[in-house]
């Protein structure tokens, strides 16, 4: 290879170098604004949500009348009862897990029936959670029902992100429930 052709390779190669690292850059900076601006986003609704208190952050945001508000009140109320139940017997089970893992000789049967036992409650309380958003969604007219969607589309988002509650930040909780400390 001649000079004038190494020297056209070479420049070549730079260029398409520059290329591609502006483009990164551009890639890296276009993201990072669209999640600060996503955080943003989703801090306000958080501060809204302490702020206002969940109830009247709903009421406020779906705009319901009186009695759709009563509705809600009651649905909530009702489905609250019934997930704490199984959460309640969830933690049982849990208990009762670690108690049987603990044992010089475990029993596997014991284990697998346990393992069952969560998983059919785990069931339940997912079963509970989407007839209480369909009752909810049921109270609401089309433009409230989308608002509502929204509202859960975010509430999505935040447990995804950031586990099961949006308040404990990625460290999420520890088996206890106890949110993890940093090391």
């Amino acid at each position: 290879m001649d000079t004038k052709t190494k020297k056209t390779l070479l420049i070549s190669t730079i260029i398409l170098l520059i290329v591609i690292n502006v483009s990164a850059l551009a890639t890296i900076y276009y993201n990072s604004k669209i999640k600060t601006k996503k955080l943003a986003e989703m801090n306000n609704l958080k501060e809204e949500i302490q702020i206002r208190g969940m109830h009247r952050f709903i009421r406020d945001e779906l705009k319901l009348s009186d009695e759709q508000f009563q509705q809600f009140k009651e649905i909530t109320r009702t489905n609250m009862i019934i997930a704490h139940g199984i959460a309640l017997e969830l933690n049982e089970k849990r208990t009762e897990m670690m108690n049987e893992i603990a044992k010089e000789n475990p029993n596997s049967k014991i284990l697998d029936n346990i393992a069952s036992d969560v998983g059919s409650l785990h069931y339940e309380l997912k079963k509970t959670t989407i007839s209480h958003f369909l009752e909810l969604k049921e109270i609401c007219n089309e433009d409230q029902q989308e608002s509502l969607q929204k509202i859960f589309m975010q509430m999505t988002y935040d447990r995804n992100k950031f586990g099961r509650n949006p308040r404990e930040g990625e460290r999420g909780r520890n088996r206890d429930g106890r949110p993890r400390r940093n090391n």
